[in-house]
């Protein structure tokens, strides 16, 4: 076993006031947890808000490759969330706040998911072993998938929230694909902005290199944005400030991922059989970067029994319906976690 060195840091009152007293801080801070996990090179900082009491604990699972779950932690939806249950908001190696010497080899899929591991066992052991449940967005819907694939994991984890997640790159690319070209249509036949759109159309259709994120997905996912693929109304973001990273360019971490792991080529979904545990699938009907079909894909591969796997799509909303349809995602996971916390 690789070794590992934890380190329980206070450090809420530097991080944000630059204070050592907990006079100093902010009524909104007053009992949050912050610590690091140090394992094979990544010293990864975690951050526990909301209500320890509970005895409840989610583990959120960021986005990226390459991005942050502190923005999540102040986000007024899971502040509501807070009231309810005790959130973990951490980093994964190289990504956000993250510090350490993290070499690039340790860039896969295996190390993130050995990561996530000794995060579980640190909070069973810091909090008196909790119900936990394991809440993945985006990339981290594919990470939290490969993590529950390994049964001694599930034993451990008494729930799964996929949020618009990444379980199934493969599939999810093409039909990527094809709901940009769709969008891109349709601008087309309101005489929007023809030209340009009709120039990406071709460059999809003449596209014959292998994919990569600097050859292709990088225009791509620009396309999605203008074609307001990741927020049905974009009037709906939330101005959050964001964390700043020792890695300035989220696209040059995806870069140095994808030279470990296959990303555009990912499918877990002959593998997702093997999870069992209660699950709920959450999805923008609009996303345009993890379009819709793969709520069903998610849904229809748990080895989870059926009573015990629950599906929600969001009507309105794109990548984000936590930050789009805030009430009605709070209202789903509250329901979910309330059925399944007693259970463990």
């Amino acid at each position: 076993m690789k070794k590992i060195r934890i380190v329980f840091v206070v450090l809420i009152t530097v991080l944000f006031f630059g204070a050592c007293d907990d006079q100093f801080l902010h009524d909104e801070y007053k009992g949050d947890d912050w610590f690091y996990l140090e394992n094979d090179g990544a010293i990864m900082p975690a951050w526990v808000r909301g209500n320890k009491s509970s005895n409840v604990f989610v583990i959120f699972v960021h986005g990226g490759p390459g991005g942050t779950s502190m923005d999540a932690a102040i986000m007024p939806t899971f502040k509501q969330l807070h009231n309810e249950y005790a959130f973990v908001y951490y980093d994964q190696r190289g990504a956000g706040a993250a510090q350490g010497n993290a070499k690039l080899e340790s860039l896969t899929i295996e190390q993130f998911v050995e990561d996530l591991q000794k995060l579980v066992i640190l909070i069973r052991y810091k909090y008196n072993n909790p119900v936990i449940f394991l809440m993945g967005h985006s990339w981290g819907g594919g990470l939290g998938t490969a993590y529950l694939l390994d049964s001694k994991n599930q034993q451990h984890i008494a729930g799964w929230i996929e949020i618009n997640g990444a379980h199934n790159l493969k599939d999810g690319t093409n039909w990527s694909i094809q709901w940009t070209i769709k969008k891109a249509n349709e601008r087309i036949n309101a005489g929007n902005n023809v030209s340009y759109w009709q120039k990406e159309i071709n460059w999809y259709n003449n596209f014959t290199q292998p994919v990569t994120y600097d050859n292709f997905f990088e225009r791509h996912l620009d396309n999605v944005w203008d074609l307001d693929g990741y927020f049905y109304d974009s009037s709906n973001m939330m101005d959050i400030p964001l964390w700043t990273s020792p890695h300035p360019l989220l696209s040059h971490f995806i870069l140095w991922v994808t030279k470990n792991i296959n990303v555009w080529e990912l499918d877990l979904t002959p593998e997702m059989h093997k999870i069992k545990v209660p699950s709920l699938i959450l999805w923008g009907k609009h996303d345009g970067s993890l379009p819709v079909e793969l709520a069903e894909n998610a849904y229809n591969n748990l080895g989870t029994v059926d009573n015990d796997k629950h599906i929600h799509i969001f009507e309105y909303s794109g990548h984000c319906p936590f930050m789009e349809e805030a009430d009605i995602f709070v209202d789903r996971v509250k329901m979910f976690i309330e059925k399944y916390k007693i259970r463990m």
